[in-house]
């Protein structure tokens, strides 16, 4: 249900209910800052002129990160709009669902992801059509990583290095995966089938693949009964870590060849760094993607052009909002590869008169 409130209500909420992350998506295990107010730069703030506008913006899981993201932004843009402005944070669709809101008018702004940004805009992977609407204000707002773990014992069982070996040695992997429908299922699935392993051939190795939700794959390591888990994470992600306490596990590393064809997908390569978990000694070449503020192609070029400049000249204010935030750079903001659509006019009229974009 969409609540109609005050937008500080909204973030005090949010900030209350928070302890980490999206929700199903990858980013429902982000801590959020422990902040009680937000403080936005007054004298930045230049208002907009002419009549109230009603903005809806779409993020996910009331008290995830993404819904501290919205409540954040709609907050610093509440003090700019002309007044009797209002901006709904709706607590929906996540990652796959929120380019559809967009593209069908049914929010006017949204948070989504390079790859599923490129995804939707192409008709592939999971979109029945071509969403060729879609328009980007600020991509790479924070980081996130396609992890690959798997029980030490069980790698040492079956002398494991790299996913391929379990294609070459038939090994019987437990593998557990996020609900089916979910960015991080499609991350396995695309992982996997780079290796040419598909899910029926791990079962006809004498594997199992289950698909389930965080506290139970959680469990099924802690009792023995799952062997690997792919899902896309941040630094810390909470299951991962709690996985990491009490189970021994290794963070998979991919090969250069392997990430250069999963680039095709929209990924990038990415880096996580050591001591992100729990007997994480090394670094761990995977793959990244980053989530972007997106809207429609027909959002009025000057209110983009004010909320995009209001975004990027109040980087203190989204930080104390969420901490996942403070990956975010302006100067580098309106990049194509941090973005997966094109820019909207709005966005690029600000970006240029920066003189971050030629």
């Amino acid at each position: 249900m969409v609540k109609k409130t005050n937008a500080m209500i909204l973030i005090l909420l949010a900030l209350l209910l928070a302890i980490g992350g999206c929700s199903a998506l990858p980013s429902n295990q982000v801590k959020s800052a422990p902040v009680t107010q937000i403080n936005v730069s007054e004298e930045k703030q230049e208002k907009l002129a002419g009549d109230p506008v009603n903005l809806k913006i779409a993020t996910l899981t009331q008290g995830g990160a993404w819904y501290v993201y919205g409540a954040t932004m709609a907050e610093l843009w509440r003090k700019s709009l002309p007044e009797g402005s209002v901006i709904d944070v709706l607590p929906y669709a996540g990652g796959i669902g929120n380019v559809e809101l967009v593209a069908n008018k049914e929010a006017e702004l949204a948070l989504s992801f390079t790859v599923t940004n490129k995804w939707a805009s192409e008709g592939s992977v999971t979109y029945k059509q071509k969403y060729d609407s879609l328009r980007a204000l600020a991509g790479k707002l924070d980081e996130y990583f396609v992890g690959i773990v798997w029980r030490k014992d069980f790698a040492e069982k079956y002398g494991l290095t790299s996913i391929k070996d379990l294609k070459e040695k038939k090994v019987p992997v437990r593998l557990m995966a996020i609900n089916v429908g979910s960015l991080g299922e499609f991350a396995t699935r695309q992982v996997l089938e780079q290796y040419g392993l598909t899910y029926d051939e791990i079962k006809q190795n004498g594997g199992s693949v289950t698909h389930t939700t965080f506290d139970v794959i959680q469990t099924a390591f802690q009792d023995g009964q799952a062997d690997m888990f792919i899902q896309v994470i941040t630094k810390g992600h909470q299951a991962v870590s709690e996985i990491a306490l009490t189970t021994p596990v290794t963070l998979v590393s991919l090969e250069d060849e392997i990430v250069e064809k999963l680039k095709t997908y929209g990924y990038q390569a990415a880096t996580l760094p050591a001591g992100s978990f729990k007997g994480q000694d090394q670094p761990v070449n995977t793959i990244g993607l980053t989530t972007v503020l997106i809207v429609n192609e027909d959002f009025p070029e000057d209110l983009a052009y004010h909320l995009t400049k209001a975004l990027a000249e109040n980087k203190p204010a989204l930080e104390a909002g969420h901490k996942a935030l403070s990956v975010f750079q302006p100067e580098t903001a309106w990049q194509a590869d941090n973005l997966g659509i094109p820019l909207h006019p709005g966005a690029e009229k600000y970006y240029k008169e920066k003189g971050w974009m030629k």
